[in-house]
């Protein structure tokens, strides 16, 4: 192996050395130049326009807007891949960018026209041996799951299958089992990350732990991570589901939410979130659903979900003892992966049940409003929302494992995250629709503010575009980010050659 990439990078640097001088000439640009000098490194790993692979990975993403055009697709095998395609990028100067699960529906966020579209598909390690799993960012959490019920066990990581792995733990990660263990960052033992100067590296609390540091919420700005080892926990079969209740039922639910939210931090093995849902213009029709999850077999109705069982209205009740990789959707039933446009943006304020109740208001008189703003010019979509309630336990667990970016400790209580999405069927209105929800989650800010219980921090994997994610973690982790992207990447590889991400 070690021989032929050998000879795979001098294929490359001949490539290079020949084509420089051409970079940037009418029919030569840069990209191009890299994606030749890609092709030395091994047979198969680059894809072109109009070929099955690249058709496949330019349209694998969660919203549809996200398609993009890129000079080729380099899809590489290994860490030593990865590696040489940096040392590439670096010496032709060109622009690329990272693709995982593709689940940020921000356009530009993990591709862009024209430049080099790095998909980690074929990064796929999967090692669940031992106390320690060894997985690769190509990995979706269904296939994560799949594995580790055949061992018993679990790793925090996403609540819906089709999120990559990558992009969810280093933007922080929640999980269903985040009140006993925190944020899936925090179970993290070792990245193993190609940094700006094209060298593999371990970081953990040993070997470069400022990086380790960093990698735990600081997302794609410090390198390209090519294997995660994560703790696993002891989990045989786990109580949970989805209730799906009448739209009617909402303030009902939304009266439970604040009671159920109290009681997480005595029942650290249970989590919960709502979805509201208004797809009234794909003919699906309106609903909530409370997504419930006890990690560990019950012989009924687990005692501290009991105050949603109670409420009227329940369309359908999918609870019961499963094993984990069946609790966890592999996507939602009308939004399939890839047809829809999706757009949006999230609020954290510390629990409250008066602005949980607010909040709902304000998500129902701006959907109205948008409607009759549209007119018989509305495309078919859906209008949704989340409650993703953060247990103080959650928050206060990353400090046990030595912390992380975030910037949230516990010791301001339990919080909640409001997530508000609208979904189209098509590729275009985009920015109309992200300044829709903007709108929203203003009005919504606005109250949490007057009820004083606004949190500045916005969460990186549930973040719209002109958000800031960085900045929101704190002063004092902001700089030393910065500090540690400046020491690993002097030259800026991954903030200006690298397109997409946000801004640090």
């Amino acid at each position: 192996m070690q021989t032929a990439l050998t000879h795979g990078l001098a294929a490359s640097g001949s490539i290079l050395g020949n084509g420089l001088g051409l970079a940037g000439a009418p029919g030569f640009p840069r990209a191009d130049i890299c994606c030749l000098a890609l092709k030395g490194i091994s047979t198969g790993v680059v894809s072109f326009s109009n070929s099955p692979v690249y058709n496949n990975e330019t349209h694998n993403y969660f919203s549809a807007a996200n398609v993009v055009q890129p000079a080729c697709v380099f899809s590489p095998e290994t860490a030593e891949h990865v590696a040489y395609a940096v040392r590439i990028f670096n010496e032709a100067n060109c622009s690329f960018s990272v693709r995982g699960g593709g689940h940020l529906p921000v356009p530009g966020s993990n591709g862009k026209n024209g430049a080099v579209l790095l998909v980690t598909s074929k990064l796929k390690t999967l090692d669940v041996r031992g106390k320690t799993a060894r997985i690769g960012p190509g990995n979706t959490w269904t296939e994560v799951y799949r594995e580790t019920d055949k061992v018993r066990k679990v790793i925090l990581g996403g609540r819906i299958g089709t999120v990559g792995v990558g992009g969810l733990v280093l933007g922080g990660g929640i999980s269903f089992q985040g009140p006993e263990h925190g944020f899936s960052c925090d179970t993290v033992v070792n990245f193993q990350v190609v940094t700006a100067d094209g060298q593999i590296r371990n970081a953990n609390t040993t070997s470069n732990p400022d990086l380790f540091w960093a990698l735990k919420g600081g997302s794609n700005r410090f390198g390209i991570v090519t294997a995660f080892d994560m703790k696993m926990y002891p989990l045989s079969k786990v109580t949970g589901g989805t209730i799906t209740y009448q739209y009617s039922s909402l303030p009902s639910v939304l009266g439970q939410v604040d009671i159920v939210h109290r009681r997480l931090e005595s029942n650290p093995k249970a989590s919960f979130f709502v979805n509201v849902m208004d797809a009234g213009d794909l003919g699906v029709g309106q609903f909530v659903e409370v997504v419930l999850y006890y990690g560990k077999p019950s012989t009924g109705f687990p005692a501290v979900f009991r105050p949603f069982l109670d409420i009227p209205g329940i369309i359908a009740n999918t609870v019961s003892t499963k094993s984990y990789s069946e609790l966890v959707p592999n996507g939602r039933e009308g939004l399939p992966l890839g047809v829809f446009s999706h757009t949006w943006r999230s609020l954290t304020y510390e629990r409250s049940a008066v602005v949980n109740r607010k909040i709902a208001g304000i998500f129902q008189e701006e959907v109205r409003k948008f409607r009759e703003d549209r007119g018989s010019g509305l495309q078919p979509g859906a209008f949704t929302f989340a409650y993703e309630p953060y247990a103080a336990s959650m928050l206060a667990a990353s400090q046990k494992t030595g912390g992380n970016a975030l910037g949230l400790d516990g010791r301001g209580g339990p919080l909640m995250l409001v997530l508000l999405t609208y979904s189209w069927i098509n590729q275009t209105e985009f920015a109309s629709r992200a300044a829709a929800v903007k709108t929203s989650v203003e009005r919504m800010k606005r109250f949490a503010l007057a009820e004083n219980k606004h949190v500045d921090f916005v969460y990186l994997n549930a973040a719209a575009p002109d958000q800031d994610p960085f900045r929101s973690y704190g002063q004092a982790n902001y700089r030393r980010l910065r500090d540690i992207r400046k020491m690993y990447d002097p030259k800026g590889v991954f903030s200006v050659l690298q397109a997409g991400g946000f801004h640090l």
